[in-house]
């Protein structure tokens, strides 16, 4: 009896181990489930699962929303790198591979790479880089709104004089930021505060846990010559923030843009419009090309950033023509770009 129960038990083990490939381990490959959530650059299953998109920066709020926004409740089959992860050994545990959406077959690591290009990692990949190849051109926002509020902040410069309130917008992970000169002045960064807003779309208001001091200004010209600040943002330990990428190229007469800003104190608000044209202002020791375009701003809007549809910087917004209907004025920011490479910042974009 003892002899038989020794070898029932050896029958168990050597068949447990047949039907249990790598003792119990599930292949990647073709494993499929559906999204759930997202946090960063990893994707929650339905199934318990979680996946870190390999070929991704990790910890990026711009990429947890963006998979949020638009592919929660998608099937998908998971497709393992050849010198990465190739078993799940833990059915709840975190592993790395290439997410394939099975309504369109297209790869979520990619869509990821080609809407924020600045997210791509090279390094994670070894043998799928044919996914994404090169420059990836901007593509269109899917929620232009969303990705700028995510880029921009309230500026409060409280001083003898008083107070007064404008934007400004990250060009960095680091903390590297634009306002203009009117806003922030030279010697002011001691008086002010940056208060980023909260990532919930539906919530303009500013709140004390997302209050930044102004490290430093490091470069600044009054409004007789640019009337921009660039400065730094004093983040949390461990903390990077989403950037916007400054455009190359001069954006067209005609073409849709947007800002981001805080108009009279009414915080965190979107507005949109078109281009209307570009017009050179020379008075003094200022020689600026100014873009001109109709939208809605008021006072709290200086500093903030103008975006095209594809959420690239084309101008940073200086003024409006008080009494005159959606007259408005932005530094075109090929300028801006030059005075950054000057100084060999590292930005978006360049």
């Amino acid at each position: 009896m003892k002899k038989f129960l020794i070898f029932a038990a050896i029958v168990g083990i050597i068949l447990y181990i047949l039907i249990s490939p790598s003792g119990g381990s599930t292949s990647i490959k073709d494993y499929q489930s559906s999204i759930k959530s997202a946090s960063g650059n990893v994707v929650e299953l339905v199934s318990g699962l979680h996946v870190k998109l390999i070929g991704v920066e990790p910890n990026r709020t711009d990429v947890e929303m963006f998979i949020k926004n638009g592919f929660l409740g998608k099937s998908v089959t998971l497709i393992p790198d050849s010198k990465g992860d190739q078993e799940i050994t833990d059915p709840n545990g975190t592993i790395g591979a290439y997410v394939i959406l099975n309504d369109t077959h297209e790869c979520l690591n990619h869509l990821v790479v080609i809407q924020y290009p600045q997210t791509y990692r090279a390094m994670d990949l070894s043998d799928s880089t044919g996914w994404v190849k090169g420059k990836i051109p901007p593509t269109p926002k899917p929620d232009l709104a969303l990705y700028m509020k995510q880029r921009t902040f309230l500026i409060e410069v409280n001083t003898e004089e008083g107070s007064s309130i404008g934007t400004g917008f990250f060009i960095n992970d680091q903390g590297l930021a634009i306002t203009n000169w009117h806003v922030l002045p030279a010697g002011a960064e001691k008086f002010s505060t940056a208060y980023l807003y909260k990532e919930n779309p539906d919530d303009s208001k500013i709140y004390t846990d997302k209050k930044r001091r102004i490290k430093n200004i490091l470069w600044t010209e009054d409004t007789n010559g640019m009337d921009i600040s660039i400065f730094s943002v004093e983040l949390e330990q461990g903390e990077s923030v989403p950037y916007f990428e400054l455009a190359s190229q001069r954006a067209a007469v005609g073409i849709d843009c947007a800002t981001f800003g805080n108009p009279l104190g009414f915080t965190a608000s979107y507005s949109a419009g078109h281009i209307s044209a570009f017009r050179e202002e020379e008075r003094s020791n200022r020689k600026v090309m100014m873009m001109q375009y109709e939208m809605s701003t008021n006072g709290g809007n200086s500093g903030g950033p103008v975006c095209d549809k594809n959420g690239q910087i084309i101008a940073v917004h200086e003024q409006g023509v008080k009494d005159a209907q959606g007259l408005n004025f932005g530094i075109d920011i090929l300028q801006i770009r030059s005075i950054l490479d000057g100084l060999e910042f590292n930005y978006g974009g360049r």
